[in-house]
């Protein structure tokens, strides 16, 4: 999750100099059923490994069966203990991937536009902990405030 700036401004004699802090790390899913309920997750990177750990968690925390639809991000290739386990718990879950260059079909992608929105735009953080309190509380917004994603996900309803 990067943040995003509109504006920056200088003193004419001096040359501005920009700090970029490291970008979050956030896998996340929205339900499309009922309320919208958010899903997240913080990790060290993206890759198979750390997305075998949030589809993991997604799995335990509920009971329905999802289908989660994801990109073509390299992320999200899994290695084989994780295309063993998907095989295994196809039951209680199934993904199915976007065609290339369409993240308009993907409902998560309104909700990163939501967060980036309420948190990150236009706002410097001095440190990544600071950045990741500050998302951690939208993520709670969105739990305790579901209309914040229903304008986000509507059109997938």
């Amino acid at each position: 999750m990067d943040g995003t700036l509109c504006r920056l401004g200088a003193v004419r004699s001096f040359d501005p100099t920009l700090v970029v802090l490291a970008a979050a790390h956030v896998f996340g899913a929205v339900s499309l059923e009922g309320s919208p309920r958010f899903h997240h997750m913080f990790a060290t990177v993206f890759n198979g490994s750390t997305f075998f750990a949030f589809l993991k968690k997604l799995v335990r925390a509920t009971r329905c069966k999802l289908f989660l639809i994801i990109d073509n991000g390299p992320c999200h290739n899994l290695q084989a203990d994780g295309v063993a386990w998907l095989q295994t718990n196809r039951h209680r879950i199934e993904l199915h991937r976007l065609p290339a260059c369409s993240p308009n079909l993907n409902p998560i992608e309104g909700v990163w536009k939501e967060t980036k929105e309420c948190t990150t735009h236009n706002r410097f953080f001095k440190t990544t902990d600071e950045r990741d309190t500050a998302l951690r509380q939208t993520f709670v917004r969105f739990d305790t405030t579901p209309e914040m994603l229903a304008g986000q996900v509507a059109r997938f309803l």
